[in-house]
C-alpha cells in the first residue's frame, strides 16, 4: 500500500463530500448525484474502483452549479491524519524543510494526480504544482483542493498554527466566482490566470523545529502505526509501554533512555532495572522499534531510504542499512523491491 494512492485520498474524499452534503446541503439528491457520476450507493468507491475519478466528478459537477466553493470547503477541512503513516512522519520531521519533501516525494513517486516542485529564491519557497494530463478535465478542482490541503497541513506544523498565512498564492486559470473566499481561506493575495499553480511562504520557516503540541494528531496517526507493529505495542507491562511511548511521543523519546524514562514518569535507573527484570535492555528495545517502523515505512510509502534512515534516529543511512541488514537478513532495498514486485497469477 502506498499512502498517496489514488484509491486512498479518493475515498477519504468521497466520504468528506458525502458527510458535507447530508450536514449542509440536504436538499441536494445525493444518490442521483452518485448515479451520474459513477459513485456507489455507499459512497465509498466508484463502480470501476476510481474513487478520486468519481470524487472529481461529482465535485466539478456542484461547483459548476448548486456549490461554486464545495472543493474549498473539502480541501480547508484537510488534516495530516488523512494521510496515515505518512502524516505520522511529517508531524515527526525534525524541521519543516525535512517534512516538506517527504511530502513533495511522496506526490511525486505515487498514483496521485498532482505532482510538485519547490523552488527557493527571494527569501521565499515556491511550490509548484501541476496536474497530469488525465486529470486535466477536474484541473479546477484538483488544484483548489489539493493547494488549499497543503496548505492546512504546513499550517499544521508550524508554530504559530492557522495564524500563518503564506505570501502568496497563484493559479493559472480564470478567478472563479467564489475568489473572494480563496482570499479569505488563504489569507493572503491570490491571484488567477498566471502563469503556474503556486504556494509561497517564506525560506525562514523551512529550517524551523516543528513543534511537539500535536499530540492529538501524533495519537490518530500513531493508533495505524501501532495496529501495524501488532500485539508487542498492548498490555501493562514495562516493555509495551517503552514501546507505545517510543511511537506515541517520538518528539519527547527520541529513542532516548533519559526522554523516554521521562515520558513514563520515571527516573532513568528506574526504568532500566524494570526492563532488566523484564528480561530485556531499552537498546534491545529500541532496535525493535526501529526495525519494525521501517519496514512499514518501507511498505507503506513512498519515503526515500535516507528520510526513513533519517527519521528514526540514523545521522548516518549506511548504520540504517547495516543494522537492518543484520536484523532481517535482508537489506532495505530487497524489502521494498519484493512489495513492489507483481504477483504472478
Amino acid at each position: 500500500m502506498q499512502l498517496f494512492q489514488l484509491e486512498h485520498i479518493g475515498k477519504r474524499r468521497l466520504a468528506m463530500l458525502r458527510e458535507i452534503l447530508q450536514a449542509r446541503y440536504p436538499e441536494i439528491d445525493r444518490q442521483a448525484l452518485a448515479v451520474e457520476c459513477e459513485i456507489l450507493s455507499d459512497w465509498s468507491d466508484g463502480y470501476h474502483h476510481d474513487a478520486m475519478y468519481a470524487f472529481l466528478r461529482a465535485a466539478t459537477q456542484l461547483r459548476q452549479s448548486a456549490i461554486p466553493d464545495i472543493t474549498l470547503q473539502i480541501g480547508d477541512r484537510a488534516q495530516l491524519t488523512d494521510s496515515g503513516l505518512l502524516g505520522y512522519a511529517v508531524l515527526t520531521a525534525p524541521t519543516i524543510e525535512h517534512a516538506a519533501k517527504l511530502t513533495s516525494h511522496a506526490l511525486n513517486s505515487s498514483q496521485y494526480l498532482l505532482r510538485t516542485k519547490q523552488s527557493i529564491g527571494g527569501d521565499l519557497v515556491r511550490t509548484v504544482f501541476s496536474v497530469v494530463h488525465d486529470a486535466h478535465p477536474y484541473r479546477e478542482a484538483l488544484l483548489e483542493m489539493s493547494v488549499l490541503a497543503v496548505w492546512r497541513c504546513i499550517q499544521a506544523i508550524l508554530p504559530t498554527g492557522r495564524a500563518a498565512v503564506p505570501s502568496h498564492v497563484t493559479f493559472t486559470y480564470p478567478a472563479p466566482s467564489c475568489a473572494d473566499m480563496y482570499r479569505e481561506l488563504f489569507g493572503c493575495p491570490v491571484l488567477f490566470n498566471q502563469a503556474h499553480n503556486v504556494l509561497a511562504y517564506p525560506d525562514a520557516w523551512s529550517q524551523q523545529a516543528i513543534p511537539s503540541g500535536n499530540s492529538e494528531m501524533i495519537r490518530i496517526c500513531s493508533a495505524e502505526l501501532k495496529q501495524l507493529l501488532g500485539e508487542d505495542y498492548r498490555g501493562h507491562g514495562i516493555a509495551a509501554r517503552v514501546k507505545r511511548a517510543l511511537v506515541e511521543h517520538p518528539n519527547i523519546c527520541r529513542f532516548s533512555l533519559t526522554g523516554t524514562a521521562q515520558q513514563l514518569g520515571l527516573t532513568t535507573r528506574s526504568l532500566r532495572r524494570s526492563l532488566a527484570e523484564a528480561d530485556c535492555s531499552f537498546r534491545q528495545i529500541c532496535l525493535q522499534v526501529r526495525m519494525e517502523m521501517a519496514t512499514q515505512y518501507l511498505t507503506a510509502t513512498n519515503m526515500p531510504l535516507k528520510a526513513i534512515a533519517y527519521q528514526l534516529g540514523y545521522q548516518h543511512s549506511n548504520n540504517f542499512y547495516r543494522a537492518y541488514q543484520a536484523y532481517y537478513a535482508r537489506s532495505p532495498s530487497e524489502v521494498r523491491a519484493a512489495m513492489r514486485r507483481p504477483v504472478a497469477g
